[in-house]
């Protein structure tokens, strides 16, 4: 089985190894939201049937996106 964490430090260590830097946000006074679709299935020497021992599974991140879309207030619309 795995956590929760597990799949957030999957994300994190994805976002940092594998986009580039450009476009990231300064760390010490920006933020932004990141979103990822994980895949999960069983390990490929996994054999199948009732085991006693815990399922190994291969976690790999497929889709990851970051960013927001924000208008400032100034080009909104009054009403």
């Amino acid at each position: 089985m795995w956590t929760a964490d597990e799949i957030a430090q999957l994300c994190y260590e994805h976002y940092r190894t594998r986009l580039p830097k450009q476009g990231k946000p300064d760390p010490n006074r920006e933020w932004t939201l990141l979103a990822a679709v994980v895949k999960i299935q069983p390990a490929a020497n996994q054999a199948h049937g009732i085991t006693n021992k815990p399922a190994q599974v291969m976690k790999e991140v497929v889709s990851m996106g970051t960013g927001t879309k924000c208008i400032g207030q100034s080009k909104m619309r009054k009403s």
